[in-house]
């Protein structure tokens, strides 16, 4: 849906920011666009690496062990799959910022970001919850109205917004029926049971906020004016 958004014309270059496992960066290879991937994690560029090798796109993937902040290049359009969250507040504008300098003139950046109600944004700013002192550490979620003002601030325009909250929710709910479903195993990869109840209560705790409205999955279409 990310990619459809785009709207990329032929033969197109993608930059992803946080590429992943690779997941993005098959599928729209196999489309035919070049795609530049960038991670932090060297365990993912080895996986992903070898994920496009296997897949025959090794020349059409190009995958680095860089912090987006250092790119020199420019691209076609930017994609970028919840990894925003993990910037941290002070670092958004400098997000958006890099953002629109990668991006070529007439450039589109989809996003997609985990989001917060800006109705307990203040409140959520002022004291880490569970989230962010135990599961992602730095983490901030963004209110719809915050993340719009900071892309426009960066000279972005913003376009369509889709959410999909309700979707995230259903993930969750099956990820944790499968994690109960492998429990037996996890003593043998050397998971003790308070793990498996901090993970539960993650799963759960994301899964509540999904659903009550807390929190929303966005989908977001950035301009870069022509």
């Amino acid at each position: 849906r990310l990619l459809d958004s785009l709207n990329a014309e032929p033969g197109a270059h993608i930059l992803e920011i946080g590429c992943g496992w690779g997941g993005f960066a098959e599928l729209a290879a196999r489309q035919g666009y070049r795609v530049t991937g960038l991670t932090l994690s060297r365990e993912q560029l080895d996986f992903a690496r070898k994920r496009m090798e296997k897949a025959g796109l090794s020349e059409r993937v190009d995958l680095r062990l860089q912090d987006y902040r250092d790119l020199a290049e420019q691209f076609d359009h930017v994609v970028s799959i919840e990894m925003f969250e993990a910037v941290g507040e002070q670092y958004w504008p400098t997000y958006f910022e890099t953002v629109e300098r990668v991006l070529r003139p007439g450039g589109r950046a989809a996003l997609q970001v985990i989001t917060i109600d800006e109705a307990v944004f203040e409140r959520y700013r002022k004291a880490a919850d569970f989230i962010q002192l135990y599961i992602f550490p730095g983490g901030m979620l963004p209110s719809v109205e915050r993340f719009n003002t900071a892309a426009e601030a960066a000279g972005l325009d913003v376009g369509s917004q889709s959410f999909h909250r309700l979707d995230y929710a259903e993930t969750l709910a099956r990820w944790h029926r499968q994690v109960m479903a492998h429990a037996d195993v996890l003593p043998a990869l050397g998971y003790d049971e308070r793990f498996l109840r901090t993970w539960r209560y993650y799963l759960s705790y994301c899964e509540a906020g999904f659903r009550t409205g807390r929190t929303d999955l966005m989908q977001a279409l950035l301009h870069k004016p022509a």
